[in-house]
């Protein structure tokens, strides 16, 4: 059945899939919620705030992610970010992580490390995914500015998204 349908067809799907999930299980609380005899009821409003919360997450998830293929191949393990790719790459730990940038054509991310390295990270590489999670756990880091930056498009110039608030210079 798959073979019927467009590769971009199918990886927006894909792309959607958590949302749809998410959304499911909004619609079955809130079914429950108004329908629902006696305790289904309270199960139902708890089953769709929980559903809500995670639209919300999946919404952002999907979003973050890349549109097209991308070369390489990205890991995070245990607070490092791991880039290996056909021209090079790097592994850079999250705690020494001093700022993080978007590339001018919002294709690469630009991850700065505390000894002045800049790691090129690109945005569709296989292994995106566990970025989202990586950058969110930065201190001070505003997803929704993310967001907001990567549905922009292409820019003049880099765009910086998130600084380290004690690494700030002093002016």
């Amino acid at each position: 059945m798959s073979r019927f349908i467009r590769p971009a067809a199918r990886a927006a799907l894909r792309r959607w899939t958590e949302t749809g999930a998410a959304l499911m299980l909004t619609l079955a609380g809130l079914w429950w919620a108004f329908s629902g005899p006696g305790p289904v009821h309270w199960l139902g409003w708890v089953l769709a705030a929980l559903g809500a919360g995670l639209t919300l997450g999946a919404v952002q998830r999907a979003q973050f992610t890349a549109a097209g293929l991308g070369s390489g191949l990205i890991e995070v393990i245990e607070g490092e970010v791991r880039y290996f790719g056909p021209r090079g790459g790097g592994v850079l730990a999250l705690d020494l992580m001093v700022a993080l940038s978007l590339s001018a054509d919002a294709a690469y991310w630009l991850v700065e490390g505390k000894d002045g390295t800049v790691l090129v990270i690109p945005r569709a590489a296989s292994g995106h995914e566990a970025l989202f999670d990586a950058f969110a756990a930065l201190p001070g880091f505003d997803m929704t500015r993310l967001l907001r930056m990567v549905a922009q498009g292409p820019a003049p110039r880099a765009r910086l998204v998130w600084r380290h608030p004690d690494r700030r210079l002093l002016t």
